[in-house]
């Protein structure tokens, strides 16, 4: 028979609270839930969650076991590397789902954020590219290493911007291209 703890989830619940009351993006939001859930190891704490959200805020929605538990392996992902955090909160929930799904080393995590957000590849864009291995055929482009004054950055991107997306579609049609 399977009995079930009863187990006290008054500070997971307040912490939930907490976040919703927050004004925090979609990211912000989901990575807060996923900590208050990390906080406990119980394997119920993602279902509590879920089931709490649900009936305290009924007019939010994504709050799935599934979900919920895919909010805790995001934080446990990102927890002890804030900079691929960062990379993380810039994109979308989809895309950063896939990227966990797809059980990356970190430093390919780090790329594959990097390159949905410089491509904003979509969630089946960026699936077929993980499958395709693009990071053996596609350089980012270079990000903050790249010191620029501001005059020069706006002259750069007034002139470039142009010339990227041109490239960026020529990227996508060489990938999609070598598919077949």
């Amino acid at each position: 028979m399977n009995i079930r703890k009863n187990i006290d989830y008054r500070d997971m619940y307040a912490a939930l609270d907490h976040a919703m009351a927050s004004k925090m993006g979609q990211m912000e939001l989901y990575c807060a839930i996923g900590k208050a859930v990390s906080q406990h190891p119980e394997k119920g704490a993602a279902v509590a969650a879920a089931k709490y959200l649900t009936e305290r805020y009924p007019d939010v929605h994504g709050f799935s076991p599934r979900n919920v538990r895919r909010m805790r392996d995001f934080y446990r992902t990102y927890e002890n590397y804030p900079a691929l955090l960062t990379f993380a909160l810039q994109i979308g929930w989809t895309q950063n789902v896939v990227i966990m799904e797809a059980d990356l080393p970190r430093e390919l995590r780090e790329w594959y954020l990097r390159a949905a957000k410089q491509f904003g590849w979509s969630k089946v864009e960026l699936t077929e590219n993980i499958a395709d291995n693009a990071h053996e055929k596609i350089v980012l482009a270079i990000g903050d290493d790249v010191c620029y004054s501001e005059k020069q950055q706006n002259k750069v991107t007034a002139d470039n911007t142009h010339n990227l997306l041109g490239i960026v579609r020529k990227i996508r049609y060489m990938i999609h291209k070598h598919k077949y």
